[in-house]
């Protein structure tokens, strides 16, 4: 994977994981709304939601799914764009890019960890810099010229 492709992923993750979670949350706040009754809790402090069988609850129930489904899609992208920059600092000859990806991603620090390495971290994968050396858009770099060439 290259940089480019890597942010792509991430940030149409950071967006789906927003809005699985407003859809989910404006349906549950739907649901508590206008789904059901609140009556006095059995302890006597407090009230219980009690939903009422119909339309709106269920309606309600079908978006909170897909909301959740929107934002685990999310999730998953995030975690692949995740892997995809482990891979790529992998193949940078310093591995300290490797080594913070890794350990901050699986201490918590996946947000921070990614934002750095969009903004700053160098460009591992091994096509690009092949590109570049070659110049004007190679795959490869230029063969050297044959010192001995042949005469027919």
């Amino acid at each position: 994977m290259t940089k480019g492709i890597i942010t792509r992923t991430w940030i149409w993750g950071i967006i789906g994981m927003g809005i699985g979670l407003v859809v989910g949350g404006v349906a549950t706040a739907i649901m508590l709304a206008y789904g059901g009754t609140y009556v006095n809790a059995r302890s006597g402090s407090g009230y219980d939601f009690v939903p009422t069988p119909g339309g709106t609850f269920w309606s309600t129930v079908v978006f909170i799914c897909v909301g959740g489904l929107i934002a685990l899609g999310g999730i998953i992208a995030q975690f692949v764009a995740w892997v995809g920059a482990l891979v790529n600092s992998y193949q940078l000859p310093d591995k300290m890019w490797f080594l913070l990806t890794l350990l901050l991603g699986l201490t918590g620090f996946g947000l921070v960890v990614m934002i750095v390495y969009l903004i700053a971290a160098p460009e591992g994968y091994p096509g690009k810099a092949r590109t570049e050396a070659g110049g004007a858009g190679a795959a490869y770099p230029a063969p050297p010229e044959d010192p001995y060439p042949r005469t027919a």
